[in-house]
């Protein structure tokens, strides 16, 4: 079953991520699909954080701080090589 989820989920972010980035794709489904991927990640990262807030664990908030970070520097670069 865990297999099954994992391969969904993957199948929904990697479709996402191909079709926000994709011309062909209409404007509004590109839209669609990069609100998608901030609400996933979104949750992930929130998550985390309340993981963090409400165990007290620092391991789990540094967590959600690297992802955190890793995603803005992602879509920035993502977003800047698409710019051009």
């Amino acid at each position: 079953m865990e297999v099954i989820m994992e391969f969904f989920f993957e199948l929904i972010v990697e479709g996402c991520l191909e079709a926000s980035f994709e011309k062909k794709v209409p404007l509004p489904v590109r839209i669609i699909a990069a609100i998608v991927l901030i609400v996933i990640f979104g949750g992930l990262i929130g998550i985390c954080f309340y993981s963090a807030v409400h165990h007290q664990d620092l391991a789990m908030l540094i967590l959600g701080i690297v992802i955190l970070v890793i995603t803005i520097l992602g879509v920035r670069a993502v977003y800047r090589k698409h710019r051009q």
